[in-house]
């Protein structure tokens, strides 16, 4: 199983219930249930029902002897967690994050017009590959080749909001490593963009470690109401999660500054 998958499911079972998630942060395969729930100040037995659940969700598992025997300790048994998550801090389980929302300044909140997009944290990058790709977000898995990706940022480029490509991330929001150093990713795509897409647009490319994979977060920013944006001489838009090739009557509205919804 996934880390992606474990870390999903504590937040399912550890959402509004802050005992259940001190129980399971008591849990170091040294304590028995009774200490924990000793420690936690809940009844033995409502102890008990939380470690079930997170059995059943696989968090945890009874420890074993060597002679593989559950082992006990005053006559009660031992918990363990699951090997991926025994260094993760509890901050992983919190609640969801909202998810990044672009920033405005004076003169985009008289237009309604957002212009920058915040580069999401750790736990932000997990709720968003969580919830899936949408208007904002594009998960790109890693050997994905420059000029689709460039094709993306074209379309991005031309939208409301701009966008983030994640690249590194399954379309099902599996996180995957990237497969290449940062510093050959950024060269190949910016090149890439560069002689693919005018007029000139600048992106930023950042890298983010998330719960031990590497992936490079593609950053666009929102239209500019000014340039209208080609790739390979076709100007593309997104609409949702995907890329369509801007109707005559959509381009001549871009042309006149006005935004494609």
């Amino acid at each position: 199983m996934e880390l992606q998958e474990l870390v999903a499911r504590a937040r399912i079972i550890f959402q509004g219930a802050p005992k259940r998630a001190q129980v399971f942060e008591l849990v170091n395969g040294k304590r028995s249930a009774k200490e924990i729930a000793r420690r936690s100040r809940k009844s033995l037995s409502a102890a008990l029902q939380d470690l079930q659940k997170m059995r059943d969700m696989e968090l945890v598992v009874p420890k074993k002897n060597d002679g593989g025997k559950l082992l006990k300790r005053d006559n009660s048994v031992v918990y363990e967690k699951h090997p991926l998550l025994k260094h993760l801090s509890k901050n992983y389980f919190e609640d969801p994050t909202q998810l990044p929302q672009p920033k405005r300044n004076k003169v985009a909140k008289k237009r309604a017009l957002i212009t920058s997009i915040k580069i999401p944290n750790e736990q932000e990058v997990l709720d968003i590959c969580r919830s899936g790709e949408d208007q904002l977000y594009e998960f790109k898995s890693a050997g994905t080749d420059a000029r689709t990706i460039s094709k993306e940022v074209g379309a991005f480029a031309n939208t409301k909001m701009g966008g983030i490509i994640f690249y590194g991330v399954q379309d099902d929001g599996s996180i995957e490593n990237a497969d290449v150093r940062r510093q050959v990713f950024d060269q190949r795509t910016q090149n890439s963009i560069r002689n693919t897409i005018s007029p000139a647009i600048s992106v930023k490319i950042v890298e983010k470690d998330v719960l031990g994979h590497k992936i490079f977060l593609i950053l666009i920013p929102a239209w500019n109401r000014k340039n209208v944006y080609q790739y390979e001489q076709r100007v593309y838009l997104r609409h949702g999660t995907n890329v369509f090739a801007a109707k005559p009557e959509e381009s001549r509205q871009l042309h006149n500054g006005k935004i494609v919804v």
